[in-house]
This record gives structure tokens, sequence and C-alpha cells, in this order.
């Protein structure tokens, strides 16, 4: 297979295996090895690489992938006599130590001054929370990215621009791998490969495949289906749809305003990088219990809508999920689009999970409500989900029953918060016990006598 793209520059040419990841191709071929591989799994940030303007990891990346893109990495950035700011600052103020994340470091911070030339320190440690480092600490990396952003306030740099290259890779392709790039082109690969993997961002199947713990397969990757990408407001509804990337999804003015919910789960989902990769479409196909953005879609009473060559059906995202890592979908569908009526504009929205840190975490336990209140703080409705205290998102009807209808204070939650603890079926893992997951799980409904202090201040 030919691929065509340019990197650093340089309209390339790379002939063979489709499926061999961006990484190897960028050190092993173009010896490019200031693309490092930490993790091998989407969570160190140190092969960050830039496409199209965008990070994105490249050891989740299918040489497949880099067809027709702008690729930049970290030899593509200064000039060919001078380091570029971001790179003389990080020397100035002490922010390397092995250098072993320097590279992803900055090219993450290029880009956040590409797009925000004056960040402040909390808004540079979220753009550098997908990077991780081990041994310099963050401070000075922070003082480095602050410094970079005063030095390039009148600076015009540009990216170096070399001439041609072309790589060859005699070895044979191992499976397909397609890019389809309308869903009548995946229609027709679908039938002629059955037995596909079909995946977006890949952020987790790439790495089970990797692991061992999925067998490779012919793989047919959904990104550049723009069918597949986007959110269509319907006046009282919102479509989704599945191709859609989660950081695409925190700049949709729909989405912010209507399900807010939704969105501050996807804030605290993965990283950036993770982000700019993942789709929310994925993240309900991994059918993972953990998964952030489904217990706030199950508190949205989401319905999914599934696609094939043969039409659409539409179910409860209840009754798409079945169990860990398991859904109805059948041969030839995908999950297409996701279908969420927009709550009542003063009802509360309120997720939060609990996890190890503050990036990059695996919640422990998460909670999603929306609760509306009537004027004298009587709870007219209720919609209540957990995450990771179950083998699918667990609702507790008998908890809103104790709600709706009275006021909500913090004994009428205390009463509730005890319902859930019984309710909830944990397990007990390498992140949590049991008995801890329960606590907190009910321990995160008493968070809402706050919010709704909150809302009745706004409406006084």
């Amino acid at each position: 297979m030919s691929i065509v793209c340019k990197i650093n520059g340089k309209n390339t040419e790379i002939h063979g295996h489709p499926d061999r990841r961006v990484v190897d191709i960028l050190r092993e071929d173009l010896a490019l090895t200031g693309t490092k591989e930490g993790c091998g799994a989407g969570e160190c940030g140190a092969c960050t690489i830039l496409v199209d303007g965008e990070p994105r990891l490249s050891c989740l990346m299918m040489a497949a992938q880099l067809q027709d893109k702008a690729i930049t990495t970290i030899e593509g950035i200064g000039e060919s006599e001078s380091l570029h700011p971001v790179q003389e600052a990080f020397v100035e103020h002490g922010a390397v130590q092995c250098g072993f994340c320097t590279p992803g470091m900055v090219l993450s911070a290029v880009h956040l001054l590409s797009h925000h030339p004056e960040p402040d320190r909390n808004r540079i440690r979220r753009a550098l929370s997908g990077n991780l480092c081990r041994c310099t600490g963050y401070i000075k990396i922070v003082d480095a990215v602050e410094a970079a952003a005063r030095d390039m306030a009148n600076i015009d740099f540009k990216i170096k621009i070399l001439g041609a290259l072309s790589v060859g890779d005699d070895r044979k392709m191992s499976i397909p791998y397609l890019l389809p790039q309308s869903l009548c082109d995946l229609w027709g690969m679908m039938r002629a490969f059955p037995d596909a993997t079909v995946y977006a961002g890949g952020t987790d199947l790439l790495v089970k495949i990797r692991s061992g713990s999925v067998p490779p397969k012919n793989l047919i990757c959904l990104e550049r289906i723009q069918e597949l990408k986007g959110v269509v407001d319907h006046g009282n509804r919102l479509v989704i749809l599945a191709a859609t990337s989660f950081s695409q999804l925190l700049h949709e003015p729909a989405i912010t305003k209507h399900l807010p919910i939704l969105a501050k789960a996807i804030a605290c989902l993965g990283s950036p990088l993770i982000r700019n990769m993942g789709t929310i479409g994925g993240n309900i196909c991994t059918a993972s219990p953990a998964g952030d953005t489904l217990a706030p879609l199950y508190a949205l009473n989401a319905r999914v809508e599934l696609a094939s060559e043969a039409g659409v059906r539409s179910l409860p995202i209840d009754q798409f999920i079945v169990g860990p890592g398991q859904t109805v979908l059948k041969t030839g569908e995908i999950l297409s689009a996701i279908h969420v009526e927009k709550p009542h504009p003063e009802a509360i929205q309120h997720f939060e999970k609990v996890g190890h840190r503050n990036a990059l975490a695996c919640s422990l336990a998460s909670m999603a409500a929306i609760i509306r209140l009537s004027d004298d703080g009587i709870v007219m409705g209720a919609s209540l989900a957990w995450g990771s205290v179950g083998p699918t998102v667990i609702t507790c009807p008998e908890a809103v029953d104790r709600l709706v209808g009275q006021r909500l204070s913090a004994d009428r939650l205390a009463e509730a918060a005890a319902i859930v603890k019984k309710a909830v079926c944990p397990i007990t893992d390498i992140r949590a016990t049991a008995d801890y997951r329960r606590t907190v799980a009910g321990n995160l409904l008493l968070r809402l006598c706050d919010q709704s202090i909150c809302c009745m201040g706004r409406r006084e």
C-alpha cells in the first residue's frame, strides 16, 4: 500500500504495511526519533505529534490514517539553525531533565499557544495533563510555557519546509486496514469484510489489540466519514453523531448549554490527547461500566441509533449495553447517533467522578443526576445513574421514589443514599474495594444538597 502525506513539510510516500503504528514508522523508517514511546497505551503523551495541527498520540494511530495528512514531529517545529521559542524556554527554565517526555510536552504546548496565546497557569496545566513527566516535576514546565507565551507574542514563527521523501517497507500486509470516506463506502467494505472490527478513535481497541487481549482482525476506521460527525439541534432534542470526538463536543454550544452534565463528564475524561482522538460512539460501544459518558447518558434517558445497509433502528441505551464490553450490536451494524431530549432549562444537572488523579483517571465511582425542583424546593422529577459500581451503569428507581414529591434536604438525600448503597453491586479490584465504591456511590448523592442550594440561590 502506498500512503502519501506530508511530514514536517516534506511530501512523503510510505510503502507497505497500513496497520503499522505511526510511532514505529516515524522512529524506525524515518529516523524521527524525537518521538518517544513510553506506555504504548495512550497514557503518557511521550509519542505526541501534531496531525493537521492537532495533538494526537502516534502509538494509537495506524499508518493508513496518515493518508493526505500533515504531520509535525518535534524535529519539524524549529528553524534550520535555531530552536522553537517553546524549546528555548524549556532550556532556559530548566524544564528538562531526562528529556524523554519533552518532545510531547513541547508539541502540546505549541498547540496550546497557537490557540490561546496568553494562557493562565491553570489552562497550561490542563493542556499538558496528558503529558506525564517522571523526573522534572511540572512547576518548571509550566513556567517555561508561560515564558514562551510572552516571547512568542511578537514572533511569526514558521515550521520548516523540506523536500520530498519516499520510505519503503517490503513486508507483506498482515491485515486489510480500510478508511471509508462515506457511509456508502462503509457498507461496501463491511460486506466485503463481514468479520472486520469497526472503530473510530481506537483509544481502547488498539491498546487491546497490541496487548493481545483482542485478536487482530480486519480494521475499518470511521474517522473520515463526515456523515457521522457533529451535533444536530432539533429544538427539544439533540442528535449527537457517533464519530464526533470528545474535544469537538466540548466546543459545541448546544452541548455546553443544554447538556452540561455530559460536558462535565467529557471534560474529565482521559486527557486532551485522548479527547482529541476518542469518540462518544466508541465510549458507548466499549461498554465499560467506568465509561465516563455512560452515566450522564443513562440519566438523560438517551436512545442510540443503530444503522446498517438495511436501515436504522433505535433503542434506549440501557437496552443497548447488556454487560461489561457487551452490546446488542449486530453484524453489519454501527452505532450512528445518540438522541437526547433536552432537560428542563431550570433542572439541576450534576456529574461527579472519583478517581486517583486529576487527569487520565479511571473512575472508581461516578454519579450523574438530573433534578428538577419547584420554587419551594420540592423535587418534581429526578433521574440518577452511577458508573463503576456494577456490571453496567446502575440506576436506582427506589432512590428516585424516595426523593420525588419531597423537599430536597440533607436528611432526605441521606435516606436515598442508604438505598443506593444497597442497590449497587461493585467489585473489588486493583483500584478500590467494593465497600469503598459502595460508600462513595451513596455519598456522591449527598452532594446534591449543595447543588440545590446554589440552584435556589440563583432563582432568588
